[in-house]
């Protein structure tokens, strides 16, 4: 321990935020396989244990990312005590951050996927074309208002799950933090 250097708050935030990227990139390759081995062989439409395995699954990922992200940091560094109260605070408002971001954007990539696959569905396209030849305009509205209708019900479904997913996964990534920092703490002097 004697040849380590006792580091900033500002050096060992950056170092364990790079290696949080770095060790999330190669994480979620292996969060991704676990989770679509698993995933395939529940039904689409149970959303919410979807939701379920994706939080336990994301949280032991967040756990073994930082873990790997402070053993990197403090293989050759030391930190005060008085200042890992703050590296936890910067930590925690890099998670929150995250969180969001990632909320936002799969808010995003739901809302599109929906629309687009209705859009490109040939079936609609198809059958929307030649309405006009068979149906009336009542018949035509009223399709468009029961077409509508489930969309918006498909939304509903894919945001709650989102939702539950965002909230629950924020809730891990938050609690994951704190953990952290018993191990921080092996290093502090």
């Amino acid at each position: 321990m004697e040849d380590k250097q006792v580091a900033t708050v500002r050096k060992i935030t950056g170092e364990l935020i790079g290696g949080f990227l770095l060790y999330g990139i190669v994480f979620s390759f292996l969060y991704n396989l676990i989770y679509s081995m698993i995933t395939n062989k529940i039904e689409d439409d149970a959303l919410i244990l979807i939701a379920v395995i994706a939080i336990i699954l994301q949280g032991i990922t967040a756990f073994c990312i930082w873990r790997c992200s402070i053993a990197t940091t403090f293989r050759k560094r030391l930190i005060e005590r008085n200042d890992v109260k703050k590296v936890m605070r910067n930590l925690m408002i890099f998670t929150v951050i995250v969180c969001i971001i990632s909320a936002i954007m799969n808010f995003v990539e739901v809302n599109n996927a929906v629309d687009e696959a209705i859009d490109s569905n040939a079936n609609i396209i198809m059958a929307e074309s030649y309405m006009q030849y068979i149906y009336d305009d009542d018949e035509i509205a009223q399709y468009e208002a029961e077409k509508e209708e489930v969309i918006n019900e498909t939304k509903t479904k894919l945001y709650t799950y989102l939702a539950v997913l965002e909230v629950g996964l924020l809730i891990v990534y938050l609690g994951v933090v704190p953990l952290q920092k018993k191990a921080i703490l092996k290093y502090a002097v």
